[in-house]
């Protein structure tokens, strides 16, 4: 029987700067039924001295009949998203979810969006600013955000800035608080959101959906860990849709993602605009929006758990990334 680990940050009140970055144990439960369900063992663990110890203790000729679910989000690193595929792919261990170099390119927006534009898709301006340049380049009105974060960690209405003296009394604090902050034109429009499934030469893109907020900015509040606060409408034109399926097709096969990524737009003069890319999204049915995307299909949750471990197995089985770990199993 194959077994699944549950690599995961659960909640520490002695830790908060994980903030929204953690799992709640009622989603890590349900994980864990569902995938015992499909037929697996599983274990979840989510100490990094227990994770590193239990995966340098599979024995060698058994690591391929296993695989790490990776959940770990940490905090205060753009590497902390590569932890599990880097350490899986040096141990030769099938994981879920793109590999560390996917991992770390995403978690840098700026980074992302600059070699994004280098094949021609579209994003908005950017200035990266840090302790040695706070001055603005770009015009007024400002949306500024933590370069290295996800799960909207740093976003506030705060965030949108109208003037220069918005901008000397935010910039400086939010300084403090980040090592970089990334600030772009504030596009008015509608956010959407679209997830492609799959590995590189064979995607697909789940229906795609507005993501409306009752201010118009997805905001730290909004992505609560007990309820889904923001509303998807699946409603998207065609005109609409259909150009933004072939572009997420486009980012997935440029960043040559594995499993699952979720692509976040925004429109401004009906132009979507992509924001981030997030190659970690969350999978709990009750707050996370790639789930629900995948329900928009008519298949069950427990369908998409199965399908993202398939897909971590083939990876493993013909990526050439693992054979350095395997010529030494």
């Amino acid at each position: 029987m194959k077994t699944v680990l549950l690599a995961c940050d659960i909640y520490n009140p002695k830790t908060p700067k994980l903030s929204q970055e953690w799992e709640s144990e009622e989603t890590i439960s349900m994980m864990e039924k569902t995938i015992k369900d499909l037929g697996y063992d599983v274990v979840s663990l989510n100490d990094a001295t227990e994770i590193t110890s239990a995966l340098a203790g599979i024995p060698k000729t058994k690591r391929g009949d296993w695989i790490v679910w990776n959940l770990i989000e940490g905090y205060s690193s753009y590497s902390r998203e590569a932890y599990i595929p880097a350490l899986c792919e040096y141990l030769a261990i099938p994981h879920t979810g793109s590999d560390a170099s996917v991992q770390t390119l995403t978690l840098n927006k700026q980074k992302t969006k600059l070699f994004l534009q280098s094949f021609g898709i579209c994003t908005p301006d950017s200035q990266l600013l840090t302790e040695m340049e706070t001055k603005p380049y770009l015009p007024f009105p400002i949306f500024i955000k933590p370069n290295g974060e996800g799960s909207s960690l740093g976003i506030s209405e705060e965030n949108h800035l109208r003037s220069i003296e918005e901008w000397n009394v935010q910039i400086p604090k939010r300084l403090l608080e980040y090592s970089e902050i990334l600030a772009e034109p504030y596009l008015s429009g509608r956010e959407l959101t679209v997830a492609v499934i799959g590995n590189f030469g064979s995607y697909q893109v789940l229906p795609i959906a507005y993501v409306d907020t009752p201010s118009g900015i997805y905001h730290e509040g909004i992505k609560s860990k007990s309820e889904f606060l923001e509303t998807l409408d699946f409603g998207v034109d065609p005109s609409l849709s259909e150009p933004l399926k072939k572009t997420s097709l486009a980012v997935a096969k440029y960043l040559r993602s594995s499993g699952y990524i979720r692509i976040d737009y925004k429109l401004e003069n009906k132009i979507p605009y992509l924001m981030e890319v997030n190659a970690t999204p969350g999978f709990s049915p009750i707050y996370s929006t790639l789930p629900l995307l995948w329900e928009k299909t008519g298949k069950t949750y427990s369908e998409l758990l199965k399908t993202c471990l398939e897909l971590g197995f083939e990876e493993y089985k013909n990526h050439k990334r693992f054979q350095y770990g395997k010529d030494q199993l």
